[in-house]
Parts: structure tokens; C-alpha cells; sequence
């Protein structure tokens, strides 16, 4: 199995001007020489500075790793050595959404292969086990330059972190322009069978190639999800680190202790209602994704 080493960016959605905590929480991890951050950075949008971070770090090609954090987040001194001693290629760590009713982690459980809809994460994880994972929120993720080059071939040019609906997989556009333009084109000059068949099975071929349902919804999707999902597909699965415990600001840092400590009834309630809405939202797009295919409106 191959190990995964190398140095660091370290890179920090959200202002320097952040909460002090979070703040110096950050500035104390624990790094080594040839790492380089953290940077921050802010933008509209969390995951238009993500992208901004990611394409920094991949295109000046002088580091393995990114670490991506939100400038919102308690992140433990040895967080990063802790997810780099691993040597895996794709690993976050564990914490809490930025909620109270209910409380609960970022994780989701890995679903089956292709499944895209996927149930959150909300068992109490055992101490020093690592869980392989559908999602994560962004938080704390460090993420092996090998796991981007990957997936960009899976994303066909669009974005690595982006909020976008899952409709459709990723495809090549100029080859989907290339094959609408050749059914034009044998529309337009009418040639002989002997030529009209076998360009015709070419083009639709290349249609149906690149242009397949994946969740049939028009429904926006979070990048966390996006991402790690593609990810998978091209051949990495994220794995969490339920040791790596951070803090997650409100009006005090919410954590994991927050979630081992509620009564066991609550958490029952909460899985029970998790995994009610993820089987109706699965149900539901099962239904879709089948009327698609038959031609027959949702």
C-alpha cells in the first residue's frame, strides 16, 4: 500500500481577523520545515476560496499536501501531524456542524459505490479507529496533491469545489458540441446510408457516453459532498480520523464531547430521523433517475 509524505500548505477559508481562539488555535499548529501557511483567504463564497486555495497549491506544484481549515474552527496543535502521520492521501478530522438543535457531526457514512445521497455520520465514533467516509465538511482536511490530479479527470474541466446540482455526470463538452454538430451535419447533407449509419452510431454513442443521469435532481449540492463523491469515483476514499477533535464556533466552541455527552435517547431520535430522510430522499430519486431513463416525466 503507498504511503503518502511530503510537505504542506496550509490553507485558511475566511479572514485573519477571525475570532481570536479560532485564530490562535490555527496559528499554533504544529508544522515542519518546507510547510507553508497558513494563508488566508476570503471570499463571496467558502468554496470560491477553497478553489482559490486548492488552485494555488496545485498549479505552483511545490507541496504533496493542502490542508484546508475554516477560519471558524478550534483546530487542535498536532491536528495536522496527527492526519499526516497516516500517510493516507485523503483524511479529515472529526467535529460537529455549526448547529445546536440538533447536534450532530460533518461526517456521512460511505454509501455503495455510486450512491450519491448519502446518511450523515451520527454514531458516537470510538477513540484511535479511523472510519472510511462518504463526506466531511471542509474544515479540517488534508488532501494528497495524487487525490486532485485524479479527480480532475473524473470533473472533465469543471471546478474541484463548487456548489452545483449532481443531475448529470461531469462531461467533455467540445465532444458533446463535436456529436450534435455531426447529427446537424448528416441532417443537412443527407449522404448514403453506408455513411449516415455508422456516423450516426458514432454520435449518439458519444452522446450516451457523456451525457448520464447521476442523481437526475436539479437540487444543489453541497462541494463537501461534490467533491469526495468524484473522489471515490476516481479511486480515493476519505477516511476520518475520530481522534482529530476540533472545535467548532458559536458562541463557544461546539465539539465532540457535545455529542457523547447528550442523553442516549436524543441520539436515537436524531439517527432514527437521519436515516428516515435519507431513505425518502433515496426513494425519491431512485424514482426520478428511473422515469429519466424510460423517457416518462418525473
Amino acid at each position: 500500500m503507498k504511503e503518502y509524505t511530503g510537505s504542506v500548505y496550509i490553507g485558511v477559508v475566511g479572514p485573519d481577523n477571525a475570532n481570536e481562539e479560532c485564530r490562535d488555535s490555527i496559528d499554533k499548529i504544529i508544522h515542519r520545515p518546507g510547510d507553508y501557511g497558513p494563508i488566508y483567504h476570503r471570499a463571496t463564497k467558502g468554496y470560491e476560496a477553497r478553489q482559490s486555495h486548492l488552485n494555488k497549491f496545485y498549479n505552483d506544484a511545490k507541496h504533496e499536501f493542502l490542508f484546508l481549515i475554516d477560519r471558524d474552527m478550534v483546530i487542535p496543535q498536532d491536528a495536522l501531524e496527527r492526519l499526516r502521520n497516516h500517510k493516507l492521501p485523503f483524511v479529515t478530522g472529526f467535529y460537529m456542524r455549526r448547529r445546536y438543535e440538533p447536534i450532530y457531526p460533518v461526517w456521512y457514512k460511505l454509501p455503495v459505490k455510486g450512491e450519491w445521497l448519502m446518511e450523515p455520520f451520527s454514531d458516537i465514533p470510538e477513540r484511535g479507529k479511523l472510519y472510511p467516509l462518504g463526506a466531511s465538511g471542509w474544515g479540517c482536511m488534508l488532501i494528497h496533491r495524487d487525490v486532485i490530479t485524479a479527480t480532475k479527470a473524473i470533473l472533465k474541466g469543471e471546478w474541484e469545489i463548487i456548489e452545483d446540482d449532481m443531475d448529470i455526470w461531469p462531461y467533455d463538452l467540445p465532444k458533446v458540441i463535436g456529436a450534435i454538430r455531426g447529427l446537424r451535419n448528416l441532417l443537412e447533407e443527407k449522404p448514403k446510408a453506408s455513411t449516415t449509419w455508422p456516423a450516426l452510431e458514432h454520435h449518439v454513442q458519444t452522446l450516451e457516453k457523456e451525457i448520464r443521469v447521476l442523481s437526475g435532481v436539479n437540487e444543489t449540492t453541497g462541494s463537501d459532498i461534490r467533491y469526495t463523491f468524484f473522489a471515490r469515483e476516481a479511486g480515493f476514499t476519505l477516511m476520518g480520523d475520530a481522534d482529530v477533535r476540533c472545535g467548532h464556533m458559536m458562541d463557544y466552541p461546539l465539539s465532540a464531547e457535545d455529542w457523547e455527552q447528550m442523553p442516549h435517547e436524543v441520539v436515537g431520535q436524531i439517527q432514527t430521523g437521519l436515516k428516515k430522510v435519507t431513505l425518502e430522499a433515496r426513494r425519491r430519486a431512485s424514482h426520478i433517475r428511473k422515469s429519466i431513463r424510460e423517457g416518462i416525466q418525473p
